[in-house]
């Protein structure tokens, strides 16, 4: 029998979803379990502009027709995001040739944004990274505000795949998903 102050903080932290079943940060309790979603799936992506870390405009409809795009939504303070950093270098580095964008969205808000650009050079991200302090972006992709989360969308602009959070071994689903979409026959992307 555990003492009753362990069974209460260990209730604390399960309602503030530091232990859950799955590694994931953010978002609703309940939230942080990762999983394929149909969620979004087969709607076309919403376009946004945001501004990178080096003050240069991003706007993802500049890339539809181009590029099939994983957007991977994280923070600095989000322990799976940095677990799955590697992966997501490797992926980048080994399919951007075969049109493969990977574009960080950093959901770090007033307290930590200033961090994101130390935070890109010190885990070496050299894909696009734009900052979301206001999750503006997040709300169209995520209203819970889930991270890790990746969305991948397809060339002609529909959301193919979501995952929400990371655990080891999930970046061969990723993978999987990626190779069958830059595989997949172009399709045109639709009118801005």
């Amino acid at each position: 029998m555990m003492p009753a102050r362990l069974v209460e903080v260990l209730e604390v932290l399960v309602a503030l979803g530091f232990i859950g079943a799955g590694l994931g940060c953010g978002g609703a309790p309940g939230a942080q379990t990762p999983a394929q979603s149909a969620s979004g799936a087969g709607t076309i992506a919403p376009d946004f502009t945001a501004s990178d870390i080096d003050g240069k405009t991003f706007r993802l409809s500049d890339h539809l027709g181009k590029s099939v795009v994983l957007l991977d939504f994280w923070s600095t303070f989000c322990e799976p995001c940095k677990a799955e950093f590697p992966h997501l270098r490797a992926l980048y580095d080994d399919d951007k040739s075969k049109g493969l964008l990977i574009v960080g969205v950093a959901m770090d808000g007033p307290e930590t944004i200033a961090d994101v650009h130390a935070f890109v050079k010190r885990f070496e991200l050299d894909f696009p990274v734009v900052t979301d302090d206001d999750s503006r972006i997040a709300s169209l992709y995520d209203p819970k505000k889930s991270m890790p989360l990746s969305v991948l969308i397809a060339r002609n602009g529909h959301i193919v795949v979501v995952r929400e959070g990371y655990n080891p071994g999930e970046e061969k689903l990723v993978a999987a998903d990626v190779a069958k979409e830059l595989a997949a026959p172009e399709t045109p992307a639709p009118s801005p």
